[in-house]
């Protein structure tokens, strides 16, 4: 029987590259191999959302109490705030992908649930830093989605990928603690981020209705603020990278 390859992920430590560094990944790895992909895909036929998975996750999330954090990031605190949807009302999904930050200890607890997520049609994809560190993390589907280890955005695929942006603590002596997203190297204060605000938000298609027990950062808006702007105006750009946000 195809089995995962867990002992490569048991222990994944996410390293803080060096200060105002934003670290440049070297590599992308499948938690599955191309074989066992290619043979998923012969006899997977339906997978289920990336609203229902990301709604799994969050019951899982949710369980663990304050270390385990699982918020709504960049993008998708957007469409929430401003739109107050993730879906078109025909179903179709507003972005590419969810955006997520995630706790170290989330990070973790879901590399390995992986097992799981691969029974649901779904497993994740981790990238790397050149000095060996894991700083990011995409929950791909079987169906649809081309096998290619290269980095970047997840193009294809049957649903939106879900994207694991890692926070790590990090002290600054002219501001304290702040969180880091390891990946895109922006910065915020504590407070901004902790402690989570859990917002349950319906999402409703025209066969169904959903209700996803979200998390969000404490103080959404001055996140947005700092990374985007005028962030209730629709625009195309995205946010800037390693920025220090504080208040």
């Amino acid at each position: 029987p195809l089995v995962p390859n867990r002992f490569r992920f048991q222990n994944v430590s996410v390293k803080l590259p060096k200060e105002g560094v934003r670290p440049k990944g070297c590599r992308l790895e499948y938690m599955r191999s191309e074989e066992e992909w290619l043979a998923k895909q012969q006899y997977t036929t339906t997978c289920p959302s990336s609203v229902d998975v990301y709604s799994w996750l969050m019951e899982k999330v949710n369980c663990f109490g304050e270390k385990h954090a699982l918020m709504v990031a960049y993008g998708e605190l957007i469409h929430l705030l401003r739109d107050r949807a993730l879906l078109h009302p025909d179903g179709s999904y507003i972005d590419d992908d969810f955006d997520t930050w995630v706790s170290v200890a989330t990070f973790q607890m879901i590399l390995s649930l992986e097992p799981y997520l691969w029974n649901r049609g779904w497993s994740i994809r981790v990238s790397y830093s050149c000095d060996n560190s894991a700083i990011f993390a995409q929950i791909v589907p079987v169906c649809g989605h081309e096998y290619e280890a290269e980095m970047g955005k997840v193009k294809d695929g049957e649903y939106p990928a879900i994207e694991l942006y890692v926070m790590k603590k990090v002290w600054s002596k002219d501001k304290g603690w702040v969180l880091r997203d390891v990946f895109g190297g922006n910065s915020f204060p504590m407070s901004w981020l902790l402690p989570v605000r859990p917002y349950p938000f319906e999402v409703i298609t025209p066969e169904s209705s959903t209700t996803l027990n979200l998390q969000l950062p404490a103080q959404p808006e001055k996140i947005l603020d700092c990374l985007y702007g005028n962030w209730h105006v629709f625009s195309s750009k995205h946010s800037r990278l390693s920025l220090e946000c504080k208040d």
